[in-house]
C-alpha cells in the first residue's frame, strides 16, 4: 500500500512539473553576442496598414475595421492610431524616445484595464518597444529557428523567432503557456515594417490582422 501511494505521489509531481514547463523547454540557449533581434526593430518615418480585428466576448462575436496609421515624430516620439473608415479614433497610442507610453485617446469600449494592457503590449511586441537588449538571451532548436527572448513588464517573455536570417514570428509567452503569437510575412529589409502580420491571441479570444497598404499616407 505505502509502495502504491509513493508511486502515485510520483506520478502527481511528474504530471504537475510537466503542467508548469516553459513552452520553450525543448530549446537550449546558445552563446551570446552571435546576433541579436534589434536588427528587426522597426525603423519608420509612417506606415499604414488595414486592421481588422475580429473577437469573441461571451457569446457576442464582434468585428472592427480599419486603418492602423504609425508615425515617428522628430523628437523621436511614435504614434499608433487606429481609426474606422469614417475617421473614428479606436484608440491613439504614443512613446517617447525612452519608450514611455502614453494614451492619447480611447474610445468607452476601449477604456478598460485588461483591453488597454492587451493592446499596449501587442502593440510593444510588434515594435519592438521596451526591451533590454543588456537581457537578451539567444535559444536554438538544433535547427535554423533562433529564438532572441527577453523578459517584459509583466513576468512573461518576448520572443523574436528566426529563421533563415530573417523574422518569422513573435511570441509572448507565460511561465507555461503562449499568450500571443505574432505571424511577420514581408520584411524587405531586416528593420522595415512587415507587409503583413496576423495576431492571434491564445487567451482573449481574438485576432487582429494588418495588411499595409503601399499608397501614400502623407495626409
Amino acid at each position: 500500500m505505502k509502495h502504491y501511494l509513493r508511486l502515485n505521489s510520483l506520478l502527481l509531481c511528474i504530471a504537475l512539473f510537466a503542467g508548469c514547463s516553459s513552452p520553450y523547454k525543448h530549446l537550449y540557449e546558445m552563446p551570446q553576442g552571435m546576433s541579436t533581434a534589434m536588427q528587426y526593430k522597426p525603423v519608420f518615418d509612417k506606415a499604414l496598414y488595414r486592421c481588422i480585428v475580429n473577437g469573441r466576448l461571451v457569446f457576442k462575436k464582434y468585428h472592427l475595421s480599419g486603418l492602423l496609421f504609425f508615425k515617428t515624430l522628430e523628437n523621436g516620439t511614435v504614434r499608433a492610431i487606429y481609426q474606422n473608415e469614417m475617421g473614428l479614433t479606436f484608440f491613439d497610442f504614443e512613446w517617447d524616445k525612452a519608450d514611455s507610453f502614453k494614451i492619447n485617446k480611447l474610445i468607452p469600449q476601449f477604456n478598460k484595464p485588461a483591453v488597454v494592457k492587451v493592446l499596449r503590449k501587442d502593440m510593444e511586441l510588434f515594435l519592438m518597444k521596451g526591451l533590454d537588449e543588456r537581457k537578451e538571451i539567444l535559444y536554438g532548436d538544433r535547427g535554423k529557428t533562433q529564438l532572441h527572448c527577453f523578459t517584459i513588464e509583466d513576468g512573461g517573455s518576448a520572443c523574436y523567432v528566426e529563421e533563415e536570417k530573417q523574422l518569422i514570428r513573435i511570441e509572448n509567452a507565460g511561465k507555461r503557456k503562449r499568450v500571443t503569437t505574432i505571424n511577420i510575412t514581408g520584411k524587405q529589409v531586416p528593420d522595415a515594417m512587415p507587409q503583413k502580420a496576423s495576431f492571434v491571441h491564445h487567451k482573449a479570444n481574438f485576432t487582429i490582422e494588418l495588411e499595409k497598404l503601399e499608397q501614400d499616407v502623407n495626409e
